[in-house]
């Protein structure tokens, strides 16, 4: 079955929402002569909308909280690039998917924990051991694939879950127009893997289904073009079209929540670093991510900016 990293590849090469100008990041990896002291620490990030902000609240909590020089590598790259970047030294800290971590990563694993706590403990667990990298508290924010729903069809069907979408079908299929894009439409872990899970790959012959391209997948179920479809849990243009998510209620897709993955030798050495960055993720939860993606994103606010005042408003800094 095909790994789940071209979800993250997908966001990362400019599929997703892209970061706005103004954010300070890297073409590529920096060079082992640019490694810091130990009074130092720098950041980096993934370069999309969520990953910037993500970065920036670690920067501004720690150059606030901390006496340590903190170093923006904010939009270094994609996955690989910031994982080498951590993992040889040359930056000391960026937050990481514990749903990435698990099957990207090396050692990288097939199966898929459903259940946040045991991912973030068996990964917690792995990484230390196998790559002396620490992950510090995850957020609740989870940004995996979701099926939405159009706000009117959901209200009119009364559906919340899959469970109740699968229902749905086997009574109303003939009546139901989705929206997917080419990729988690033949995906083996996509829509095939989804139908099987909960049991509707027999109720979808008369269903209609149309391929969209990810960019205007929301617009089209927001605008009643398509009665259900898929996105990510995390971006804006859910609250924009007033979308409803359908509870995974049994469990099917990865886990994505997100964690500062920090150098184990750099937070042994500066154990301030840990109480800013938990405090920061504790409120994290995917509407938060949401509304702060959409300060960014479809307001074009600064993501250093949006960082900033959420930290202030938790009274972090």
């Amino acid at each position: 079955m095909p790994r789940p990293i071209t979800r993250r590849e997908f966001l990362e090469t400019g599929g997703g929402l892209a970061g706005v100008a103004g954010v300070g990041g890297l073409s590529g990896c920096v060079t082992m002569a640019t490694q810091l002291s130990g009074d130092s620490i720098s950041i980096s990030s993934k370069r999309f909308t969520e990953q910037e902000v993500l970065g920036y609240i670690a920067y501004e909590a720690l150059s606030t909280n901390t006496t340590l020089n903190v170093t923006d590598q904010i939009g270094l790259g994609g996955t690989t690039t910031n994982f080498r970047a951590l993992d040889t030294g040359e930056v000391q800290l960026y937050w990481e998917y514990t749903g990435t971590a698990w099957q990207t990563l090396p050692p990288q694993h097939d199966t898929v924990i459903s259940d946040p706590k045991k991912l973030y403990r068996d990964v917690k667990a792995e990484f230390e051991r196998k790559h002396g990298l620490t992950f510090l508290q995850r957020a609740q924010l989870n940004n995996t694939y979701v099926i939405l729903a159009n706000p009117d069809w959901a209200k009119k069907t009364s559906i919340k879950t899959l469970s109740d979408f699968t229902t749905f079908l086997k009574n109303n299929g003939s009546n139901l127009t989705v929206a997917l894009n080419a990729e988690f439409q033949s995906r083996d872990d996509g829509w095939p893997g989804l139908s099987t899970h909960y049991g509707f790959a027999d109720d979808l012959g008369n269903v209609t289904v149309n391929n969209i391209g990810s960019g205007l997948l929301y617009q089209v179920i927001g605008k009643g073009s398509a009665d259900v479809g898929v996105g990510f849990n995390t971006d804006p243009r859910i609250l924009q079209f007033g979308l409803r998510v359908l509870e995974d209620d049994k469990g099917y897709f990865p886990v994505y929540n997100a964690a500062p993955l920090v150098d184990s030798a750099t937070l042994d050495a500066n154990q301030s670093i840990r109480a800013p960055l938990n405090d920061a993720s504790e409120g994290l939860t995917t509407d938060v991510m949401r509304r702060l993606n959409k300060q960014v994103a479809l307001e074009k606010k600064n993501p250093q900016t949006v960082a900033r005042e959420y930290l202030q408003r938790k009274k972090i800094i």
